[in-house]
């Protein structure tokens, strides 16, 4: 009778007071009695379980994710603390195989028991007497509820306890384990609280045995039983039950001594290590056990028989017995013959009489056997020897059998149980509901012929799939066919991939009823029933559609193989030898077709997804919520598919996502990868399911296909200590795998590179030390181990040595040891020959290996021989010793190769695409190390950035003190000290980046070369402030020389003019007339002074030009005439004179194309352009001629002409330098005479004392005019602080705008590859042919004019209403300053009657560093009296606001060209990065820092027509990318040498430190630039676009749109 749902309440307590009047009526048909014996009392029953910490878990409610918990526990092997603990230890146990939980218990230490708790035994007694007559408590019964005298808790109350909790998945696992284990099983169990009997059918459905029936007979053949699920198996049922108590003899062991002649105690007695009368709940349990003969003639029996045992006495469990009766064979009964209890009595002579053959074992009778009837027997076991009560026994068995017909399996049984009012497990309501629900699906494969489930009904993984998968690896071997260029080739490989796509889909679509089914159950969101559960359910009902045909076909292969054997050996002819051979690969092809489970369907799934992803097509919810359906699964613990074994390929996409989703549901967790390499059958996936109870396939012959990946969570408060919140397991297909032989040893080694590549720690495991076997998985391991040294992959490795024997003692495997040492060393020298890796000579060159610690031998898995043998204990022994050793070393890991899911999906793909290559070490990517360095760029740049600015700053701050001259020299104080202190400041945000940054352990590796690039970047501000400082100084050191030269002229000039002034005082004179009289005085006074003024001599420039060009090119011919020329101002090329084309193979020079002229155009343009750069910098020094100005420009062009790669096809002839230098020098010249006459005008002190006239006459008038002379003494300070004003406000403009450029700019803000992409963006919205042109062959030109047209741009934007902006808060700063200026300098003086020479003195000095306004130039007004200082500030300050406005206005007027090369040249240092171009396509390095270490690299390549490149003797241009050829054998020759594209670091040099990663992805830009400028690159270059050089017709369907969008999502 069901129980309904709504009566299983979460609390026993609850549940038990529910369901009494629920039980009576269940029971009427028994007495009262019966039926209270059958319930436990509560009480006892909710102490076991808070005893246990079991409480909240019953009923049912412990999943299976709580058994695979990763514990601290799970690291040492200790005993239970409490016994809290003892659950957990006996799932730990029993999921490693370790029979000995059947002896667990907690026992307190003896220093916690009491002197009370002491035995008597051993208490201190004065006298001793050894017949002095001692009470016998054993009888006594002892209060369970006694917390004084509490017994131990019975081993098999742990049990059944756990299994009452468990879940229904949950009790499938624990059964499984305890099958596994030889331990008999629950098949009938009271219900704890209601004495409902519940039997066990579900719960049985994951158990199954292999054996082999032999018959007594020759001529009978022997039949196989492989891996057959129990419940199904029909057998004879021999019962065991006991009817009475206080027997002698053990039921139980007597049973053992039948199912096991190695005493292994398959059902629990109470002679047991551990054993007490103390249990709970086994009374009324009925146990199951099977024997199953192993085709050997020392089996006990010849057929399976399945034997039950039950618990307790038979007259307290007539439910049990009734049920026993309807299903047994045979019953044994153990009783005794002199039992007087009458109830007993009619027991046994109620199945005397039943038609049920039966045995009696009498217990109180020693006679062998007496009135032995052909179905009745009675055999005496008291005080008899145990192997002839076995034999006797045996032989009975066997006798009553014969009289029984009687075979049932389970599902039979379960009927039976049915109508005797008894719960099955499978009728529960979530049960019945996933049973349904996956019978759904499995009726709708069985329509179709088993053969053609995959073909028909999972179209996407079939042949298209496969084809599809070759054509993508066909990407990677890129080959020239005909006519036609890799690119064709490529793109045609692409157009048939979405052709194949689009065949799968038109298949697959509109989605069968099988898939449209099962989607629509991994859909569901309902709680109950669960995924897991449907997928269980399925994974059942599809191993019974399919097994008995695939056993047919298997036996079917058997034969044929034999009979190939067979007939080999007599030398049969040839033609039937190939017969049976095609017989054998037409089953094998068939078996292939007719192995089917969950692992297709869900690779259907990740196909459906694949394609749609692939071909963008329109997708309904159900669809995207694919992958998240496979991440719950993966959470919940089932493994995910991560390469399809059958193809031999990892969908990455698909993979992509469901980590994604992954990461979604549980957060970017950290994760320990662990793998598993080893050769087919070799025991790798038994290895795992004992280390962590995983559910991976194990049975021999149907091995795991590809690898599977399978999630197992870290207990919350383990991770901080083990460093990491899940373990990613990853199990492989077996290698060398015989069904996989006709696949290249290519997809070993790609499948050991990945795993292992992607593991932090891999097992490689070895059976036995077989040499050829060793052989083989060493050598694929070593080539991987040192695949991954060479990308920089450190991860650690153990070997597992199995089925070696009893192992008791690392000193017995030394020579083992030596030996497996020897042989990695010898394939490591191999592998390293092969490798071309020269420094590798030893496995520990290669990887951190210790033999001694990194090698483990297991022994044998079965103590004894299959089927009936047991785990062997030393077995799980060394699986908890190397469960430890895993969690230790993954403890000891570093935290950098510690992975985050993101971490490892990023991983699978890089991987991927590098092993897919064939050229593993070159085409390796690390896209997380990619993403992680873009992010460092940035940040790199904004503290460059800052450091920068703050040097801006400080440069402004420092010419203003020394043009006011109030720095004399450049301190550590006035530069180092502040700019170490910013430096210090942008160090501590550095540090803090690399410690808190989520990706800090990768970033770790770039630490210290970064901190080296910013201390560098640091020190050379450093020196160019003190440089330009320094020349500041010396200029204004010649300044103040001139001026003291000039001081007696000035000093002599104020003195006549005090004396006009003196003369003219007290009358009124106008403005003009006062200009007149001073004009007077000034005419005298030049007059006199001009002729003792010292002349200048002019240097002779152009022979210094002559004479510097004679000496450096004094070796050449007809140097002096060639000087002679005159080259005109702009240079000119000629090609004939100026280039000579290198010989192909020495002989035959090169022709000079469009491309080498551009080269060669790029090469004078940079000369030009540093030419420029440094006359404009000498003219901004203000320091007049010098001839080793022109020694730079000699430089300039050495310099420049050898940075030309070695690859090209010219070479610069000395003419070319020499005409060069000469124009170079004639231009200089005549800048140098400019520069020469004006600093020779700027110093003269005529011109000098000329500049100052207006001053003098200001002072002169205000002399003249004591009435007005503080409002003419502010008018004069005004007349000097508004241009002071005004060119400090726009020096100050140039800082702010480039901040806020900087900062705002999205071209600006990254890294170098963020302004490229800009720059790309720009140059797709626009389409100008010429400024592609530009940036191709003249980059760093065009990145300067891109970013002047940007500042140009921004500061323009809405009428330069930013300017506006600036310049508001520029003048309220220099306001605020000044105003603060006069209070101070007032402040001060305003008690002092003295000249205002004082006040000025002050009021330069508040100024101080805030802007240029020297001391010297109000020397002038300095002799004036200030008695009213009131009245000056007033005046000021009214003077200020009109000022400033002025100043505004003469700042708005300006033109914004000015600052516009300042800003520029900035944002130019900051963002310049590398120039190196590729070799191939001349596309510029993208990385940020100039100088940088490792390899050189840019995101987007070109096709090499883009520079202009043609096929050799032809007009055709290569339309192939750099990242197409290095995927290829095609050849390029460097200076007469061949080198293969895929090996192109092998040219050295500029290639050797390129890096060029295969892609396949579209690559859109430069196809659409190639189609959209087709005409005016043929134009151009004069090549065409045809035959080799034909577009793909594929790039003339990208539109200019998904270029745009490409680009923006492009990181």
């Amino acid at each position: 009778m069901e129980i309904p749902e709504e009566c299983w309440m979460d609390e026993a307590k609850e549940q038990s007071q529910c369901l009494t009047h629920k039980n009576k009526e269940t029971c009427n048909q028994q007495n009262n009695e019966n039926s209270k014996a059958e319930i436990i009392e509560k009480e006892p029953f909710l102490s076991l379980l808070q005893r246990l910490g079991l409480e909240h878990h019953y009923p049912k409610k412990m999943s299976r994710a709580d058994f695979h918990l990763i514990c601290k526990t799970s690291v040492h092997n200790s005993q239970p603390a409490s016994e809290q603990e003892l659950p957990f230890y006996f799932l730990q146990k029993l999921l490693m195989l370790d029979c000995g939980f059947r002896h667990l218990v907690f026992k307190k230490p003896e220093n916690e028991k009491t002197n009370n708790s002491l035995d008597p035994c051993y208490e201190e007694i004065d006298t001793f007497d050894p017949f002095e007559e001692l009470s016998d408590d054993r009888d006594e019964p002892t209060d369970p509820l006694d917390t004084d005298s509490k017994p131990c808790i019975h081993p098999m109350d742990i049990q059944m306890a756990l299994f009452h909790c468990a879940d229904d998945l949950a009790r499938q696992y624990i059964l499984s384990k305890l099958s596994i284990c030889q331990f008999a099983l629950p098949l009938i169990v009271p219900n704890p609280n209601t004495a409902q009997m519940e039997f066990s059918l579900w719960s049985f459905r994951q158990i199954r045995r292999s054996w082999q029936e032999s018959s007594k007979s020759p001529q009978d053949k022997s039949y196989s039983h492989r891996n057959q699920q129990m419940c199904n198996v029909s057998t004879p049922i021999v019962s065991f039950i006991r009817v009475g108590n206080d027997f002698s003899a053990s039921k139980s062991q007597i049973m053992n001594s039948l199912l096991s002649k190695r005493k292994h105690d398959v059902f629990f007695h109470r002679f047991c290590r551990e054993s007490s009368k103390y249990c709970l709940l086994m009374e009324g349990v009925v146990e199951i056990s099977w024997y199953c003969p192993g085709g050997q003639g020392e089996d006990t029996f010849d057929k399976c028989v399945a034997f039950t045992n039950l618990h307790g006495d038979a007259k307290d469990h007539r439910q049990q017995l009734n049920f026993l009766q309807d299903i047994s064979s045979v019953i044994v009964m153990v009783m005794s013959s002199s039992d007087d209890n009458k109830e007993n009595q009619n027991i046994v002579r109620h199945l005397s009489e039943s038609s049920i053959p039966l045995l009696c074992l009498l217990d109180d009778k020693k006679i062998v056997s007496v009135n032995n009837s052909s179905r009745r027997v009675r055999i005496g076991i008291r005080n008899r020897n145990e192997a002839e009560i076995r034999e006797e026994l045996i032989n009975a068995i066997k006798h009553l059998l014969k009289y029984s017909n009687t075979s049932l399996s389970l599902e039979d049984c379960s009927q039976i149980a049915r109508k005797q009012g008894f719960l099955v497990d499978e009728d529960q309501k979530d049960c019945k509901k996933a049973k349904e629900k996956a019978e759904i699906i499995t009726a709708l494969l069985a329509k179709q012929t088993l053969s053609k489930i995959k073909e028909n009904l999972l179209p996407l993984q079939g042949k298209l799939w496969h084809i599809w998968c070759k054509k993508d690896k066909e990407l990677y071997h890129l080959t020239e066919k005909g006519n036609r260029s890799i690119e064709q080739h490529k793109s045609d490989i692409e157009g048939e991939k979405q052709k194949i796509r689009l065949q799968q889909l038109e298949k697959a679509f509109p989605l069968n009823d099988v898939m449209c089914s099962f989607l629509k159950t991994l859909q569901e969101n309902a709680e109950t029933p669960s995924k897991e559960y449907i997928l269980t359910w399925l994974s059942l009902l599809l191993y019974n559609l399919t097994k008995e045909h695939l056993e047919k076909l298997q036996e079917k292969q058997r034969s044929l193989w034999l009979l190939e054997q067979t007939e080999g050996h007599r030398k049969c002819e040839s033609n039937f030898l190939i017969d049976q051979q095609n017989q054998i690969e037409a089953i094998t092809t068939e078996i292939y077709d007719c192995t089917f489970g969950i692992e297709h369907l869900l690779r259907e799934v990740a196909q459906i997804y694949e394609a749609l992803e692939e071909t963008s097509s329109p997708r309904d919810s159900i669809i995207l919520c694919l992958p998240q359906i496979a991440a719950d699964l993966m959470v919940a613990g089932l493994p995910i598919e991560l390469m399809d074994g059958d193809a031999s390929y990892v969908p990455l996409k698909w993979v992509a996502a469901v980590f994604d989703k992954l990461s979604e549901t549980l957060g970017d967790k950290r994760l320990f990868v662990l793998s598993i390499l080893g050769l087919q059958s070799s025991g790798k996936s038994t290895l795992l399911n004992a280390l962590f109870g995983l559910q991976f396939t194990t049975s021999a012959g149907r091995c795991t296909k590809g690898a599977y990946m399978q999630l197992l969570k870290v207990e919350k408060t383990f991770t901080e200590e083990l460093g990491f919140d899940f373990l990613l397991v990853v199990d492989t297909e077996g290698l060398r795998a015989p069904e996989l032989k006709n696949k290249s040893q290519n997809c070993d080694n790609e499948l050991a590179t990945f795993v292992t590549c992607l593991g932090n720690l891999t097992l490689i495991n070895i059976f036995g030390e077989n040499p050829t076997e060793m052989q083989d998985i060493l050598q694929i391991v070593v080539l991987a181990f040192l695949r991954m040294k060479q990308v920089k992959i450190s991860p650690s490795c153990i070997f597992v040595h199995q089925n070696v024997g009893e192992v008791t003692a690392k000193d017995q495997t030394v020579e083992g040891r030596r030996r497996l040492e020897q042989r990695l060393d010898e394939m490591t020298a191999l592998a390293a020959k092969l490798e071309e890796c020269s420094n590798i000579t030893r496995f520990s060159d290669v990887i951190e290996f210790d033999v001694k610690n990194h090698v483990y031998y297991f022994a044998h898995l079965w103590d004894g021989n299959p089927p009936m043998a047991s785990p062997n204990l030393r077995y799980s022994y060394n699986v908890q010793e190397l469960k430890s050793v895993i969690l230790q070393t993954a403890q000891q890991e570093s935290r950098g190769r510690i992975k985050k899911i993101s971490d490892v999906k990023f991983r699978v793909q890089d991987l991927w695409k590098a092993l897919v290559s064939e050229n593993f070490i070159f085409n390796f990517r690390n896209t997380k190390e990619v993403i992680a360095m873009n992010k460092l760029e940035t940040i790199y740049n904004h503290w460059t950035w800052e450091l920068r600015s703050y040097v801006l700053e400080l440069q402004n701050h420092l010419k203003n003190q020394i043009q006011n001259s109030k720095i004399k020299t450049i301190t550590t104080n006035t530069l180092e000290g502040p700019l170490h202190r910013k430096y210090e400041t942008i160090k501590k945000e550095f540090d803090k980046y690399f410690k808190e940054d989520p990706e800090s352990e990768i970033l770790i590796q770039w630490k210290s070369y970064f901190e080296q690039k910013l201390q560098m970047l640091n020190e050379s501000l450093i020196l160019d402030t003190r440089k330009k400082g320094n020349e500041l100084i010396n200029l204004k050191q010649s300044q103040e020389r001139l001026d003291n030269q000039m001081s007696q002229y000035e000093n002599e000039l104020l003195e006549k003019s005090r004396e006009l002034a003196l003369s003219v005082k007290g009358k009124e004179f106008s403005d003009e007339e006062l200009r007149e009289k001073f004009d007077q005085l000034w005419t005298n006074w030049i007059s006199n002074v001009t002729p003792s003024v010292l002349l200048v001599t002019d240097p002779n420039i152009d022979l210094d030009s002559e004479n510097i060009l004679l000496e450096h090119f004094k070796k050449e011919k007809n140097i002096i005439e060639k000087l002679k020329r005159d080259s005109g101002d702009m240079f000119e090329i000629n090609y004939d004179k100026h280039i000579q084309m290198k010989k192909r193979h020495g002989l035959i020079p090169l022709s000079l194309e469009t491309s080498h002229k551009e080269s060669i155009k790029i090469v004078t343009s940079n000369i030009d352009l540093r030419f420029n750069e440094t006359i404009k910098n000498i003219w901004k020094q203000q320091c007049g001629y010098n001839q080793n100005d022109f020694h730079e420009i000699l430089r300039i062009v050495e310099n420049e002409v050898k940075s030309v790669p070695q690859e090209e096809d010219y070479i610069f002839t000395r003419d070319y330098i020499i005409d060069l230098c000469l124009c170079l020098f004639q231009k200089a010249s005549k800048i140098f005479k400019e520069m020469h006459e004006a600093f020779k005008m700027a110093n003269d002190p005529v011109n000098y004392m000329k500049r100052k006239k207006d001053d003098f006459f200001m002072s002169f008038k205000m002399h003249c005019q004591d009435t007005t002379s503080i409002t003419s003494f502010v008018d004069f300070l005004w007349l000097k602080l508004t241009p002071a004003i005004s060119a400090t406000v726009w020096r100050e403009m140039v800082s702010k705008i480039t901040g806020d450029m900087q900062s705002m700019c999205p071209a600006f803000n990254g890294n170098r590859a963020n302004l490229e992409k800009h720059i790309l963006i720009s140059l797709a919205e626009e389409e100008n042919f010429e400024k592609y042109w530009k940036y191709v062959h003249y980059p760093e030109p065009f990145f300067r004019e891109y970013i002047t047209e940007h500042i140009v741009r921004y500061c323009s934007e809405k009428e330069g209403e930013k300017l506006k902006t600036f310049l508001k808060i520029s003048l309220e700063e220099i306001k605020n300053i000044i105003l603060s200026a006069v209070q101070n300098a007032t402040e001060v003086t305003k008690d002092d009657s003295s000249t205002a020479s004082r006040w000025l003195d002050l009021f330069c000095d508040h100024l101080g560093s805030n802007l240029i306004f020297p001391r010297r130039d109000l020397i002038s007004i300095e002799h004036l009296q200030v008695i009213d200082t009131e009245f000056l500030i007033e005046v000021m300050s009214a003077a200020l606001d009109p000022a400033l406005r002025k100043v505004e206005e003469d700042c708005s007027s300006k033109p914004i060209d000015e600052v516009v090369p300042d800003i520029e040249k900035i944002l130019s240092n900051q963002l310049c990065g590398c120039w190196k171009q590729c070799p191939f396509c001349k596309a510029v390095c993208t990385n940020t820092i100039p100088e940088h270490e490792g390899d050189h690299s840019v995101s987007l390549h070109r096709p090499q027509a883009v520079r202009g490149a043609k096929w050799n003797k032809t007009e055709d241009f290569v339309i192939e990318f750099c990242t197409s050829l290095v995927a290829s054998d095609y050849p390029f020759f460097v200076n007469d040498m061949r080198y293969s594209y895929k090996r192109y670091r092998e040219a050295g040099n500029n290639y050797a430190r390129w890096s060029i990663i295969p892609d396949s992805s579209t690559q859109p830009y430069w196809k659409w630039f190639v189609c959209r400028f087709k005409t005016e690159l043929e134009n151009k270059y004069g090549k065409k676009f045809i035959e080799k050089g034909t577009i793909p017709g594929s790039w003339f369907k990208i539109s200019k749109q998904e270029v745009l969008d490409y680009l923006k999502s492009h990181k």
